[in-house]
């Protein structure tokens, strides 16, 4: 019995833990295209940070960047941006990784070397949620 909530207490660690990093990655994938513009050097950000994470999914980094980036296309198109982020940072639990996620954004919307009003926008609601 013991060793079974052991084996429990130790998958959703590392559920949780992969859930994190999801909901990260999502929100840099947020802030490559927040400005209505998928830019190369903001995505090549993402991708670098991404390839250095530990990922434990059935899901293939790439395949999940390349489904999210549509997803985070869709968001903006719709204006959801706010609900995005705020469904995202309910996820990242550590309150490291949520300090980590406004830095992480910073360096992906810095990376074009243009920061517009829409990205402003959507980092002001990312910094009230940390």
């Amino acid at each position: 019995m013991k060793f079974e909530q052991l084996l429990n207490h130790f998958d959703s660690g590392i559920c949780v833990e992969q859930l994190q990093k999801e909901s990260l990655l999502d929100l840099a994938l947020l802030f490559v295209g927040v400005d209505g513009i998928i830019s190369d050097s903001e995505l090549a950000v993402v991708k670098k940070w991404a390839d250095a994470l530990s990922w434990n999914s059935a899901v293939k980094l790439d395949d999940y960047i390349c489904d999210m980036t549509g997803k985070c296309v869709l968001a903006v198109k719709n204006d959801e941006i706010e609900a995005f982020i705020q469904h995202r940072m309910k996820h990242i639990v550590d309150q490291p990784m949520r300090e980590f996620a406004v830095k992480l954004a910073h360096k992906v919307i810095s990376a074009d070397g243009k920061i517009d009003s829409n990205e402003l926008a959507a980092m002001s609601v990312l910094e009230e949620q940390v």
